[in-house]
């Protein structure tokens, strides 16, 4: 009887998980925001679980140690970032002789020293991780359900997986890297300028850029919708900031700027030497480890990062490519959640050693588009490959531990995830059509000048 019973519900519960999965699994239109929602818990929950019961076998029952045994950084540098800057702008001279192989922007050490005077010392980790859980929960809310709304039980397991247990905001966390302030200046960014609350837009786009400067890309946002003046101004203030945090340094502003020219020159050669290539999500990384393997099958070393001239290659081959989706942007103007979409996959997979900690940019534009109320054919595919990006997949490790799997996996992902947001732009018809667009705007400025010059007798 009690056989019975548990058949019974067994099949119950099976009945009602195809029918929550079939949605799915036999769609022929697009998904409605709550689907979208479910279908990525459901990734970021099952991706989570099966990381971590792998892991855990492999470190407790078979004894492996790292990085079998975990989906993070090596133990001893547990929160390093965070540890690296606070130590070096402690004296106000963090671009000296002790940099430790990384220099931050002279914003990024500012806030380092600001931190390193907080006593305590362990108060200064638990206020850099607290204001930035409390920031990115209510951000998720906000998006997902409103910041007013009364939620579920199902409401708070999407808020709590997607804050909680997601790869690149746990990768983030064990390195306590300074994205993690960065990311909730971009979501304000974004907030402001979707309300078009230009100039407050600016100032969070300016602190984020002092922070991070790669994310001066999102300037772009401000030219496309022919905001030139924000824009500017924007990058005007994240200068002014870089310039006063150096003259509040040791040696002053021009001695500073000097010592943190040579810093970070000094970066630049250590992390495009190849010695940084792990836990990465760029397209350079996996040219390098593509490289390698056919180096291995041909007997032979292939390096790209021994060769500087593959590197510049590289380089403006990535220049050009950002140039042309630029255009095609302008060309063809997108919801703000796509544009913002493009930029944030440019800046993880363009860059040479994009750490997966950076992957947490896609947050931005992800929760946009889940609340967004456009609806397309490709949804399942976006909501699938926006999912795996969230997810470990340190399975495998290649033949340079601590390079894994994920540094194929994810920059193939993102590649694939750009080309479901734009599809247009890679296409014969689309590129054609973006040269075609910029001869005509050649074009036209041409005989504009004609008209404007002096005139005869």
């Amino acid at each position: 009887m009690a056989k019975l019973r548990f058949r019974k519900a067994l099949r119950s519960r099976l009945a009602q998980a195809s029918g929550w999965l079939r949605p799915f699994t036999t769609r022929e239109e697009p998904m409605l925001n709550e689907e979208r929602i479910m279908l990525l818990v459901l990734i970021i929950v099952v991706g989570f679980s099966i990381a971590v019961v792998y892991h855990y076998v492999m470190g407790y029952y078979f004894g492996k140690p790292w990085p079998a045994n975990t989906f993070l950084h090596i133990p001893e540098a547990r929160f390093y970032d965070f540890k690296l800057v606070v130590r070096q702008s402690a004296a106000l001279d963090p671009f000296g002789e002790d940099i430790g192989g990384f220099t931050g922007s002279p914003f990024g050490q500012f806030v380092g020293y600001l931190f390193s005077l907080i006593r305590p010392a362990f108060l200064q980790l638990l206020i850099f991780f607290g204001s930035f859980f409390v920031a990115f929960v209510l951000m998720v809310k906000y998006h997902l359900y409103g910041l007013k709304a009364k939620l579920n039980s199902r409401q708070l397991l999407a808020i709590f997986a997607i804050a909680f247990l997601t790869y690149p905001v746990l990768f983030g966390v064990d390195r306590a890297n300074f994205d993690l302030l960065v990311l909730p200046l971009l979501f304000l960014f974004a907030l402001t300028y979707e309300r078009q609350k230009y100039a407050a837009s600016t100032v969070f786009l300016a602190l984020a850029i002092a922070l991070k400067p790669y994310t001066a890309i999102f300037v772009i946002i401000y030219f496309l919708d022919k905001r030139f003046r924000d824009g500017l101004l924007a990058v005007f203030n994240a200068v002014f900031l870089t310039a006063f945090s150096l003259s509040l340094f040791k040696d002053g502003l021009f001695l500073e700027t000097k010592k943190y020219s040579a810093a970070l020159s000094h970066t630049v050669d250590f992390l495009s030497g190849g010695e940084q290539q792990v836990f990465t999500s760029d397209l350079y990384s996996l040219l390098t480890v593509i490289m390698r393997y056919v180096g291995n099958v041909l007997n032979t070393e292939i390096n790209l990062p021994a060769h500087p001239w593959i590197r510049v290659s590289y380089a403006v081959i990535a220049g050009l490519l950002s140039v042309y989706l630029g255009i095609r942007l302008w060309q063809k103007p997108k919801p703000l959640w796509k544009t913002l979409a493009v930029l944030s996959i440019l800046i993880v997979l363009l860059p040479i050693n994009s750490h997966d900690y950076r992957l947490i940019y896609l947050f931005v534009p992800m929760l946009m588009y889940l609340a967004a109320d456009e609806r397309a054919r490709n949804d399942l595919l976006i909501v699938i490959m926006w999912g795996l990006l969230l997810v470990p997949k340190n399975y495998y490790h290649l033949q340079h531990p601590p390079q894994n799997i994920g540094m194929i996996i994810n920059p193939l992902l993102l590649i694939g995830l750009l080309i479901c947001i734009v599809p247009d732009a890679f296409s014969v018809k689309g590129i054609s059509s973006s040269l075609r667009f910029v001869w005509m705007k050649a074009q036209s400025i041409g005989p504009a000048r004609k008209l404007e010059s002096p005139r005869s007798g």
